[in-house]
């Protein structure tokens, strides 16, 4: 993953003067064993003899919640809450027909960038005034390639006379490799430079990018910065069970093994070339298989499927990577990769399925992945995507790690991501632009690499909550990747436990099943973790995968359940999540002084929400709102990743 900011304004009227003037822009990256937080400061001036509503098209991370929002003018500070969406609706029309300051944040329609949730931030700006925005989101950092990377992209579209970012990395390991690399620029740099200061520690990283006015002229007289600032880390890891960090009643589990081989692997190409694949998209595609097939080691075995209304295999059964066969199958790309037909996505994966199949018997302890790649909608054959799932999953059974890439927009996205979820792999959306090729052999390179199959983490049920864990069973484990497990613990729980992890794998001598342990680590007494780093860990992953099961689950009962949990959950941990918005005006301010966090008392539990004992159903209030208190910049301290902010910000003349 990687984080990603941008900025720029847009205005309405000839008037240049109407454009907002940023007079200060800051953002603060905070990063604590994976978890992150993203605080964006900025002060905008209304030079105008009206008041003005300045709306912010704000876009975070697919992977990541806004958890914060400030707005200070004329004197008065107001801070957000989260509201379910119609509530929220409720009270900042409210207080703007009654001509209250207001705010309210919530997920926009429009086309995102990539990898991106769209968020509108609206506010009101009085005449001759200065406001004062700060916005926080949190996301959980995950590897990639065998690197942690934030990117920041810089594009204020003006001069700012105090232009920061700063980044701080704690790692329960060491930092191994730490670098960073200036916008426009690919060199990545390791010490200080003009404009930037790097503070290393054997555990921690502070960098700050600190732009002068002359250095961003440098880049454009008149708009400034165009480009991104780029970190990128990694930390020590050991042959054994891994980091689990306990706090209270929560625990975090980080499992990525070092001293492991890479298995073989089973993998079939299942490539869309119907009509609408034609032109750009079918050349990117030709272009990439003659990358990604010679990248296939010798005990590899591979098939290449293409389809339309019909299915066309490279060969009858699976072949073993030999360089001619690599050779063989490269002239086949070049040469059948041809645009016609219709889409018959059905067949396709279920022939797919068969291939792999085939050599069950003859190799186990491999790699067994389907790469299936498609630009649109089911048109032949069997078209109703749930049926489609449904035939896939059973034929499946746990077989083979299913990943699918999604080629432009005119692609069923969330039919591809149930698909992928509950087949055990991921789905991507590859953009139809110039660097489409990097982006499908990128996504190869995190696949290619078998290090684990069958991976099954397991804790005493005298130590866990068993309904309270996240996913423990995993297909596969990637090189360069990392396993995340976080949960609650039972409130007896023994101190002196341990985590097992096995799995089959590969260590030198002979291939086998494998067995790693990990001993906790307690934060209690730590004045440097933050105090609720654990929870809002477990949190964050788990309302994550009750959306994810909100997708998948077929039954409409079970779909609503899986909603009402996630959020009542988005509520108590105040998160905005496509299941709420965060408003902020006067009355709802006042409101949340009356509330703290203490008098909470929430079940999240999936037992209960099984048993109908759903807090918050959706379209009602909510009966909790958590208020953040005035010191909330300092409780949330600590957290930031390889995540994605775009503030676009639009001046309206009302």
């Amino acid at each position: 993953m990687f984080c990603l900011i941008s900025l720029s304004t847009v205005f309405c009227g000839d008037d240049v003067d109407t454009v907002p003037k940023i007079t200060e822009l800051a953002v603060i990256a905070k990063t604590f064993a994976r978890f992150s937080e993203v605080t964006v400061n900025m002060v905008v001036e209304n030079r105008e003899a009206e008041g003005r509503t300045v709306m912010f098209q704000v876009q975070v991370p697919k992977s990541g919640f806004i958890t914060g929002f400030v707005m200070t003018t004329q004197n008065k500070t107001l801070r957000g809450i989260v509201q379910e969406k119609s509530v929220a609706d409720q009270s900042f029309n409210q207080a703007v027909d009654a001509g209250s300051s207001a705010g309210k944040i919530s997920q926009a329609p429009s086309t995102p960038g990539r990898d991106m949730e769209n968020f509108a931030v609206h506010l009101n700006v009085a005449a001759k005034s200065t406001a004062r925005f700060e916005l926080q989101y949190q996301e959980v950092i995950k590897r990639r390639l065998g690197r942690f990377q934030q990117k920041f992209h810089l594009e204020p579209n003006q001069i700012v006379q105090n232009l920061s970012v700063t980044c701080i990395v704690e790692e329960p390991q060491s930092i191994r490799i730490f670098s960073y690399s200036l916008p426009n620029q690919t060199q990545a740099l390791e010490s200080s430079t003009t404009g930037v200061d790097l503070k290393a520690a054997p555990k921690r990283r502070v960098v700050e990018f600190r732009p002068s006015a002359e250095q961003q002229r440098s880049y454009n007289p008149h708009t400034g910065i165009r480009g991104d600032f780029v970190i990128s880390y990694d930390v020590d890891r050991q042959n054994d069970g891994g980091v689990v960090l306990v706090q209270d009643e929560y625990f975090v589990h980080y499992f990525s093994p070092s001293g492991l081989h890479i298995l073989p692997k089973n993998i079939i190409f299942v490539i869309d070339i119907s009509g609408s694949m034609s032109g750009f998209k079918i050349q990117k595609v030709r272009e990439v298989m003659q990358v990604i097939l010679p990248k296939l080691r010798e005990h590899d075995y591979f098939n290449i499927l293409l389809f339309d209304n019909s299915m066309k295999l490279w060969q009858r059964e699976p072949q073993r990577a030999t360089e001619n066969n690599i050779e063989v199958a490269r002239r086949y790309a070049e040469e059948m990769l041809v645009a016609r037909g219709s889409t018959n996505i059905n067949s396709a994966l279920l022939d797919a399925l068969d291939l792999l199949k085939d050599l069950v018997s003859e190799e186990d302890g491999r790699g067994k992945v389907i790469v299936f790649l498609t630009d649109g909608q089911p048109t032949a054959g069997v078209t109703n995507t749930r049926q489609i799932r449904l035939n896939v999953r059973n034929q499946n059974e746990g077989l083979a790690s299913i990943f699918a890439l999604g080629f432009g927009y005119g692609v069923d996205m969330a039919f591809l991501e149930a698909l992928a979820s509950e087949n055990g792999g991921f789905a991507r959306r590859i953009y139809e632009e110039s660097d489409a090729q990097n982006q499908l052999e990128t996504f190869y390179e995190e696949i290619s690499s078998p290090l684990l199959v069958d991976v099954r983490i397991d804790y005493s049920p005298s130590v866990i909550s068993i309904s309270d864990v996240t996913q423990r069973k995993f297909p596969q484990y990637f090189q360069g990747s990392e396993i995340v497990v976080s949960g609650k613990l039972q409130e007896d729980a023994p101190v002196d436990w341990q985590a097992k992890v096995t799995a089959e794998g590969h260590t030198g001598s002979a291939p086998g099943r494998l067995e790693f342990t990990a001993v906790p680590e307690t934060l209690l007494g730590r004045t440097d973790v933050p105090r609720d780093f654990t929870e809002r860990y477990w949190a964050f992953q788990r309302i994550r995968e009750l959306l994810r099961m909100e997708l998948v689950a077929d039954d409409p009962a079970q779909k609503s359940l899986y909603r009402g949990l996630a959020l009542n959950m988005s509520l108590a941990y105040q998160f905005v999540t496509p299941l709420t918005s965060m408003v902020v005006t006067e009355s709802v301010h006042a409101r949340t002084d009356q509330l703290s966090l203490g008098g909470m008392e929430a079940d999240h539990s999936l037992s209960k929400i099984l048993g109908n004992q759903i807090l918050n159903q959706p379209g009602n209030p909510p009966r909790v709102m958590v208020h953040q208190s005035s010191n909330g910049s300092e409780d949330f301290t600590r957290r930031i990743s390889t995540s994605i902010i775009c503030i676009v910000i639009y001046l309206i003349i009302i």
